[in-house]
C-alpha cells in the first residue's frame, strides 16, 4: 500500500497528545499560575469536582501518581499487616506494591483470557480468614461484565474492592463508568495513559469515610477538623500542583474525543482481522464500552513475538506486550512472598503469547490499516520461517 508513517501519528502503543488550541491556552494559563498558588490551588479543587462528576461519584481527591491513590484507597479502608488483598496478575508492579506498602500482603490470581481482567472465580476461591479485599484492574481499558457481581458478593462477605482505573477513564458498563462500582476507584494520569498530567493520580468515592481519610492522607494524614496544624494518621507528601490540575481540565475536557477516536481504531482493528484467522483481538463485551487503552491480540498458532516485534519495528511500527514479567514474577514479589514460575499457569501461558498493536487519540484508519498490513505480511513470513 501507498502509505508514510507520520511523525505526527507515531505508530506506537501510546502518545500523549495536547490539540494546538488547548496548548496555546494552556500556555497562557501557565502566566496566571506562576504568579498565583502554585500547589493545592482552584484549579485542584475543580479539577477534582470536575472529574467526580465525569465519573458519576460524589467526590475525589487527587494525588501525585496512581500508586499512592491506591496506598491511601487501602488505607482509608482498614488495610494493616494482618490482612491479604486479591491481586489479578495482568496489572502493573505498582499495583502490587501499593499493597506492600499499605503493609499487607498481596495474593495474585488468574485471570480470564476473555477479559484480561482477574478471574473472579479463581479470586473467590483464594479468599481466606485473612483476605480483607481486592484490587480489581480494569487492564486495557475493559469492565468486565462479571464485575458488578463480584463487588456484590465481596460486600456479602464483608470484604472491600478497589477499582484499579488506571486503564480505563471513560470506560462504560451498562450506564455507569470506571470507578463508580467499588469502594473506591485509582486513577492513573502518567504520559502512557489516555488523558495525562504528566504525572498524577485520583482517587474516587462514593465512600464518604474514604474520601475524607484521603483527603486527609494527601497531606501526610492532617487531622482535617483541627485549626491547628496536628497529623492523626502516617502519610505522606501526596499534594497535587495547580499546572498539573490545568492539564487535567484540559485533558478532561478532551477525553469524550480521545475515547472516540480510540473506540473508532479498535473497531476498525476488530473488523479488519474478523478477515484473519491468526489473530483474535480481545474483544469488548456488548454491554462494556472501553476506554481502549491497550489493543491485545493473541495468535491463535505459534508465534515468536520478539521476531516479530523486531520486524515490524523496521516498519516503523511499536508493538509491545504488557506486563512483562508477569506480576508475581518480578524480582520484588518473588524476593518477599517467594513467588515463582508456575503458580499461575494458566494466565503464565496466556501472557507470553499477547501483542499490544498500536493504540492512542492521534491515530487514523489509514495507519492501522498499514498496520495490519504490516501485521499480516511478517505473520505469514514468520510463520513459513523454522
Amino acid at each position: 500500500m501507498n502509505y508514510r508513517v507520520s511523525p505526527d501519528r507515531p505508530l506506537t502503543t501510546a502518545a500523549s497528545f495536547f490539540p494546538a488550541e488547548e496548548q496555546i491556552r494552556l500556555q497562557a494559563e501557565l502566566a496566571t499560575i506562576l504568579s498565583g498558588r502554585l500547589s493545592m490551588g482552584p484549579r485542584v479543587k475543580r479539577f477534582e469536582d470536575e472529574f467526580a462528576g465525569f465519573c458519576g461519584v460524589s467526590g475525589a481527591v487527587a494525588f501525585p501518581n496512581c500508586t499512592s491513590a491506591l496506598e491511601a484507597a487501602l488505607q482509608a479502608l482498614g488495610v494493616n499487616s494482618q490482612d491479604e488483598v486479591l491481586v489479578p496478575v495482568e496489572t502493573f508492579a505498582a499495583t502490587g506494591m501499593a499493597v506492600h506498602l499499605a503493609g499487607a500482603r498481596p495474593v495474585v490470581t488468574e485471570i480470564s483470557g476473555a477479559t484480561f481482567n482477574m478471574d473472579f472465580a479463581d479470586a473467590l476461591n483464594r479468599v481466606t480468614p485473612g483476605t480483607k479485599g481486592a484490587i480489581v484492574v480494569h487492564f486495557g481499558g475493559l469492565i468486565s461484565p462479571e464485575f458488578p457481581e463480584f463487588v456484590e458478593e465481596m460486600h456479602r462477605r464483608g470484604l472491600f474492592v478497589v477499582e484499579d482505573a488506571a486503564h480505563a477513564p471513560g470506560a462504560e458498563l451498562g450506564s455507569r463508568r470506571s470507578g463508580s462500582f467499588g469502594d473506591a476507584g485509582c486513577f492513573s494520569f502518567y504520559p502512557t495513559k489516555v488523558m495525562t498530567t504528566g504525572e498524577g493520580g485520583m482517587l474516587v468515592s462514593n465512600r464518604e469515610h474514604v474520601l475524607l481519610a484521603a483527603r486527609s492522607l494527601q497531606s501526610r494524614g492532617l487531622d482535617l477538623e483541627s485549626p491547628a496544624e496536628r497529623y492523626i494518621r502516617p502519610g505522606r507528601n501526596n499534594r497535587f500542583t495547580e499546572i498539573a490540575a490545568a492539564l487535567g481540565l484540559s485533558q478532561l475536557k478532551c477525553l469524550p474525543a480521545f475515547l472516540a477516536r480510540r473506540r473508532a481504531i479498535a473497531r476498525f482493528y476488530d473488523e479488519r482481522l474478523g478477515e484473519n484467522g491468526f489473530w483474535r483481538p480481545l474483544r469488548s463485551p456488548a454491554a462494556c464500552l472501553s476506554s481502549c487503552w491497550r489493543y491485545v491480540v493473541i495468535p491463535e498458532g505459534h508465534m515468536d513475538r520478539v521476531r516479530l516485534k523486531q520486524a515490524l519495528a523496521a516498519d516503523e511500527i511499536s508493538v509491545d506486550w504488557a506486563y512483562d514479567p508477569p506480576l508475581h514474577l518480578q524480582p520484588v514479589f518473588r524476593q518477599l512472598f517467594h513467588t515463582s514460575p508456575g503458580m499461575l499457569p494458566y494466565s503464565e501461558a496466556l501472557l507470553s503469547r499477547h501483542i499490544c498493536l498500536p493504540m492512542h487519540a492521534l491515530l487514523l484508519e489509514q495507519d492501522a490499516e498499514y498496520v495490519l498490513d504490516r501485521l499480516r505480511y511478517h505473520t505469514s513470513v514468520l510463520a513459513a520461517s523454522p
